[in-house]
Protein backbone atom coordinates (compact mmCIF):
# COMPACT_ATOMS: atom_id res chain seq x y z
CA UNK A 1 0.00 0.00 0.00
CA UNK A 2 1.43 3.41 -0.83
CA UNK A 3 1.75 5.72 2.15
CA UNK A 4 -1.08 8.25 2.13
CA UNK A 5 -0.25 11.96 2.14
CA UNK A 6 -1.22 13.35 5.55
CA UNK A 7 -0.63 17.08 5.73
CA UNK A 8 -3.97 18.25 7.18
CA UNK A 9 -6.42 17.00 9.79
CA UNK A 10 -8.87 16.24 6.98
CA UNK A 11 -6.15 14.16 5.25
CA UNK A 12 -5.74 12.28 8.53
CA UNK A 13 -9.47 11.67 8.78
CA UNK A 14 -9.52 10.24 5.26
CA UNK A 15 -6.47 8.09 5.94
CA UNK A 16 -7.96 6.74 9.16
CA UNK A 17 -11.14 5.80 7.33
CA UNK A 18 -9.24 4.03 4.57
CA UNK A 19 -6.00 2.75 6.12
CA UNK A 20 -6.57 2.80 9.88
CA UNK A 21 -7.25 0.01 12.27
CA UNK A 22 -10.94 -0.72 12.88
CA UNK A 23 -12.46 1.98 15.07
CA UNK A 24 -9.51 4.38 14.71
CA UNK A 25 -11.51 7.10 12.98
CA UNK A 26 -14.23 7.11 15.64
CA UNK A 27 -11.73 7.06 18.52
CA UNK A 28 -9.73 9.84 16.85
CA UNK A 29 -12.79 12.07 16.63
CA UNK A 30 -13.67 11.39 20.29
CA UNK A 31 -10.13 11.97 21.56
CA UNK A 32 -9.66 15.08 19.42
CA UNK A 33 -12.93 16.60 20.64
CA UNK A 34 -12.03 15.84 24.26
CA UNK A 35 -8.54 17.32 23.85
CA UNK A 36 -9.89 20.47 22.22
CA UNK A 37 -12.58 20.82 24.88
CA UNK A 38 -10.02 20.48 27.68
CA UNK A 39 -7.45 22.81 26.11
CA UNK A 40 -6.91 26.43 27.07
CA UNK A 41 -7.72 28.68 24.13
CA UNK A 42 -4.08 29.66 23.73
CA UNK A 43 -2.63 26.13 23.94
CA UNK A 44 -3.88 23.33 21.69
CA UNK A 45 -0.91 21.04 22.41
CA UNK A 46 -3.27 18.31 23.63
CA UNK A 47 -5.12 18.33 20.32
CA UNK A 48 -1.82 18.34 18.43
CA UNK A 49 -0.67 15.31 20.44
CA UNK A 50 -3.82 13.41 19.44
CA UNK A 51 -3.23 14.26 15.77
CA UNK A 52 0.42 13.15 15.98
CA UNK A 53 -0.51 9.87 17.68
CA UNK A 54 -3.09 8.91 15.08
CA UNK A 55 -0.84 9.99 12.19
CA UNK A 56 1.77 7.66 13.66
CA UNK A 57 -0.80 4.83 13.74
CA UNK A 58 -1.34 5.27 10.00
CA UNK A 59 2.42 5.18 9.40
CA UNK A 60 2.67 1.97 11.45
CA UNK A 61 -0.32 0.42 9.67
CA UNK A 62 1.31 1.11 6.31
CA UNK A 63 4.77 -0.19 7.16
CA UNK A 64 5.17 -3.80 6.02
CA UNK A 65 8.19 -4.22 8.31
CA UNK A 66 6.38 -2.99 11.41
CA UNK A 67 3.23 -4.99 10.67
CA UNK A 68 5.35 -8.14 10.15
CA UNK A 69 7.14 -7.52 13.45
CA UNK A 70 3.80 -7.08 15.23
CA UNK A 71 2.53 -10.31 13.72
CA UNK A 72 5.70 -12.14 14.77
CA UNK A 73 5.38 -10.79 18.33
CA UNK A 74 1.72 -11.80 18.62
CA UNK A 75 1.08 -14.73 20.96
CA UNK A 76 0.04 -17.85 19.12
CA UNK A 77 -3.17 -19.59 20.09
CA UNK A 78 -3.50 -23.17 21.14
CA UNK A 79 -1.64 -25.34 23.60
CA UNK A 80 2.05 -25.91 23.52
CA UNK A 81 2.78 -23.03 21.18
Amino acid sequence: MPLPDISTVNDLRSALSRYGFPGDRERFEEELAAAIGASPTNDLEGAAAVVRAYRHRILIRNSPDIMAALEDARPRGGRGE
